[in-house]
C-alpha cells in the first residue's frame, strides 16, 4: 500500500515537470526489524491490518507521517485486544514463560513506532522528489532557448510540408500572375 502511494505521488509530481518517472534506489536503506514469538503472529497481523487498512490521501504535501501517526490512536482498541490475546497465548506455553505483559505491550508499541517511521520515510521520499522536480524545472527555465525556436522534425514530415507549401505557393503565384495579366490587358 505504501509503495503504491509513493508511486502515485511520484507520478503526480513528475506530470507538472514533464519528466518520465525514474526508479530511485535508496542509498541508505533503513530496515525495521522486530522479533517476537511466532505463536503471536496472528495477533500482530490483526493489529498491523488495522494500522495499514486506511486510505492515504495524497495532498501535494508531506503529511504521510501525520496520517500514519493518527492510525495508532484509531487502532487502540485493536491493539488492546491483540495484546490481551497474545499475552494469553504466550501464558499457555511454558517455553514463553519469560514473556510478560510488559514485553507484549512493548512489541505492539514497537509495531506502532515502525508504522509511524514508514510514514516519515514516505515524507522524506516525497520531499526529495519535490525538490528534484523543482530543481529540474528551474534548470529548464534557466537554460531554455529564448526567442525563435526551430523544432527538429523527421525529414519525411519536413518534405511533405515543403511539397504542400510549394504547391500552395505555386498556385498563389499563378493566381497573382493571372491577375496581373488581366490588369495589364485592361
Amino acid at each position: 500500500m505504501n509503495s503504491l502511494l509513493s508511486l502515485i505521488a511520484s507520478m503526480m509530481m513528475l506530470q507538472g515537470v514533464g519528466q518520465a518517472p525514474v526508479a530511485i534506489e535508496n542509498d541508505a536503506p533503513e530496515t525495521w526489524t522486530l522479533e517476537y514469538p511466532r505463536i503471536i503472529q496472528p495477533f500482530v497481523e490483526d493489529y498491523r491490518r488495522c494500522l495499514t487498512g486506511q486510505m492515504r490521501r495524497v495532498r501535494g504535501e508531506a503529511d504521510f507521517e501525520a496520517q500514519h501517526r493518527s492510525d495508532v490512536p484509531r487502532c487502540e482498541d485493536a491493539a488492546t485486544e491483540a495484546q490481551a490475546a497474545a499475552a494469553a497465548a504466550l501464558a499457555q506455553r511454558s517455553e514463553y514463560a519469560d514473556y510478560g505483559t510488559n514485553d507484549v505491550r512493548e512489541i505492539f508499541e514497537h509495531i506502532g513506532r515502525i508504522h509511524i517511521a514508514r510514514g516519515a520515510d514516505l515524507d522524506q521520499q516525497f520531499t526529495y522528489l519535490m525538490r528534484t522536480a523543482q530543481a529540474a524545472q528551474d534548470t529548464y527555465e534557466a537554460e531554455r532557448p529564448k526567442g525563435l525556436v526551430l523544432e527538429l522534425r523527421d525529414a519525411s514530415v519536413v518534405k511533405a510540408r515543403t511539397d504542400a507549401t510549394a504547391a500552395a505557393d505555386a498556385a498563389a503565384a499563378a493566381a497573382q500572375q493571372s491577375k496581373g495579366a488581366i490588369g495589364a490587358n485592361n
